[in-house]
């Protein structure tokens, strides 16, 4: 890598480090010191900037990169127009502005970074479009702020969103579980005060137990009677289709609506146990909705009614996936359709497995509808749930620390989940 390359290099990681810095302050995450590292890193890419320009001598506007570059600076004129429309002496000087204030003050933080951000951006852009007159291979900015334009401004929105709410949001979260927030966040640091009441509070025990309890049993049962539906679906039965939607059928349904039709089901006084008893069988005794021993194997079921289909789909696909001459080979040589599966087609259907595996803990971990809809987590604190758990603090308890804590706890089981699964997924592929 020579020096120029060095430079872009570097200047595009300042432009990201600059923008991630600048969400971190907008939203409130470590706000002094972000803000302190949006300019720090802006200034950064204003030098890398500078040493290109000193590389290429007065930047041309007329070569192949000259439409980009003027795009990213009259982005950056427009930007500078809203932060001027938002400052206090021209609303002065222009009264009939005074009505839209909070909307330009609202814009104001935003459109001084984007002035900056673009300004820059557009004169590295010159810079590079001179140095590289007779060049069509892309160096490390044209590749990130010119090749699929079109693309990445289309995607921006989307990319914005999924990193403010599920990476930023996240981090905020966090943050915050360190604190003493209780009806609003505050940044009172108490360091592990709240994971450590979380871990002696005897409801957070009985959570994680039914959630183990649930999880295991779950994940069990919807693989076993997935792939066995599924294998049964792959002998070419008549009506499959027909039979597919079925089975898939209640995965369109939400959570809620699952758990208010089981909880007719298996309440005693209309459901199971009233039919079976009208039927002459009066001593039969069916209610686990309403024994604290046993009411989470009732949730259980809703969970597999309503989950087992969509498994069986994913298994479908993968066994739809196997080489029928593989069937046809086992057949010449007298091996049994179970020992067919077994050995052949299961590990041929590890990817299938494994993401299978991912979908079903990701949801196991923050079940919560089932419960509420159909228990409330009762009777008493028997079918208590973690999501619950953080839900009611953080609501009903009006302690977000606490909530915060617990939704942590839930973050880290799922991180213990997704990391092997992104090693086995990403890791092997990349070693092969």
């Amino acid at each position: 890598m020579n020096k120029r390359e060095l430079v872009e290099l570097w200047f595009v990681r300042l432009v990201l480090v600059a923008v991630a810095a600048f969400v971190f302050s907008v939203v409130g995450v470590l706000a002094e010191i972000a803000g302190v590292v949006t300019w720090l890193a802006l200034f950064g890419a204003a030098g890398a900037a500078i040493l290109l320009f000193l590389e290429a001598g007065i930047p041309s506007l007329k070569g192949r990169l000259a439409r980009y570059s003027i795009g990213w600076i009259i982005a950056s004129a427009v930007s500078l127009v809203i932060w001027v429309f938002a400052q206090k002496w021209w609303q002065t000087a222009f009264p009939s502005f005074k009505g839209a204030r909070k909307a330009w003050d609202t814009f104001e933080p935003l459109a001084l970074f984007g002035t900056a951000l673009f300004l820059i951006v557009g004169l590295a852009i010159a810079a590079v479009g001179t140095l590289d007159k007779s060049s069509v291979r892309p160096g490390r900015i044209e590749h990130g702020f010119v090749s699929n334009l079109s693309a990445k401004v289309a995607a921006a929105p989307m990319a914005f969103t999924a990193i403010g709410v599920f990476v930023i949001a996240t981090l905020w979260t966090v943050y915050h579980s360190f604190t003493n927030s209780r009806l609003l966040p505050k940044s009172e640091f108490v360091g592990l005060d709240q994971y450590e009441r979380l871990w002696s509070v005897e409801r957070w025990y009985i959570s994680i137990k039914n959630l183990a309890v649930y999880g295991l049993l779950a994940l069990v049962f919807s693989l076993v009677i997935g792939f066995v539906l599924a294998a049964l679906m792959d002998q070419k039965i008549r009506f499959e289709n027909t039979f597919r939607t079925i089975f898939l059928y209640p995965y369109a349904l939400s959570f809620i609506v699952t758990g208010l039709v089981w909880q007719w089901i298996l309440t005693p006084d209309f459901g199971i146990q009233h039919i079976v008893r009208s039927l002459g069988f009066e001593n039969f005794v069916f209610n686990p909705l309403f024994d604290a021993d046993i009411v989470i194997f009732g949730i259980l079921l809703a969970g597999l009614w309503q989950g087992t289909g969509l498994i069986m789909v994913l298994m479908l696909a993968g066994l739809r996936g196997i080489d029928q001459e593989i069937w046809k080979a086992s057949r010449v040589d007298g091996i049994p359709a179970w020992k067919t599966y077994i050995f052949v087609v299961i590990p041929m259907m590890r990817p299938v497995f494994i993401t299978t595996l991912v979908i079903l803990a990701s949801g196991i971990i923050r079940v919560y509808d089932l419960v509420v809809a159909q228990t409330s987590g009762g009777p008493g604190l028997a079918s208590e749930v973690p999501a619950k758990y953080v839900f009611d603090y953080m609501f009903g308890g009006q302690n977000l620390g606490q909530g915060f804590a617990g939704s942590t706890m839930m973050l880290l089981s799922v991180l213990i989940v997704l990391i092997p699964w992104a090693y086995l997924e990403f890791g092997e592929r990349k070693r092969g």
